[in-house]
């Protein structure tokens, strides 16, 4: 493996680790310019569950206010990333990649706190853009998602 090789996926694994601190922050706004300009975010519910297309940066950000932003219903989110995997493109100037996450989510339902976690496999589309890297499309498959109380 090169340097520049090595280089590369380190810059992968820093985007996907700042898409999930910014989701901790609950800043959707800055969770977009990770995202191309005509990026596509997928979402599905289990392995063989239908796949759902969210398409363009704009509508991109609009799903994460809804989901995790300040205005959301999410008190608190916390992101725990895992392992990935990157294959790189011979030009390094795009890449596919595999990451997994737990995610949990504190939200009101119905006056009482309940926690979500989520077991979330990426499927990643990356492309490299003037010196920075971007995700193209990202396929976030919910492989278990546990609802319970929280009693903090």
């Amino acid at each position: 493996m090169t340097i520049e090789q090595l280089i590369a996926k380190q810059e992968l694994q820093e985007l996907v680790d700042e898409f999930s601190i910014l989701a901790d922050n609950r800043d959707a706004q800055g969770q977009g310019p990770l995202f191309t300009e005509d990026a596509v975010l997928e979402f599905q519910l289990g392995p063989e569950g239908e796949v759902h297309e969210i398409p363009g940066r704009e509508a991109i950000v609009a799903a994460f206010e809804n989901t995790v932003g300040v205005n959301s219903t999410a008190k608190a989110v916390y992101h725990a990333n895992g392992q990935q995997a990157v294959e790189l493109a011979d030009d390094l100037q795009s890449a596919t990649g595999t990451a997994y996450c737990m995610a949990t989510l504190v939200n009101d339902e119905d006056g009482k706190d309940v926690i979500t976690t989520n077991y979330v496999r990426y499927a990643d589309q990356y492309v490299k853009i003037g010196g920075r890297w971007y995700i193209k499309r990202r396929r976030t498959c919910f492989l278990i998602s546990e609802k319970r109380p929280y009693n903090a």
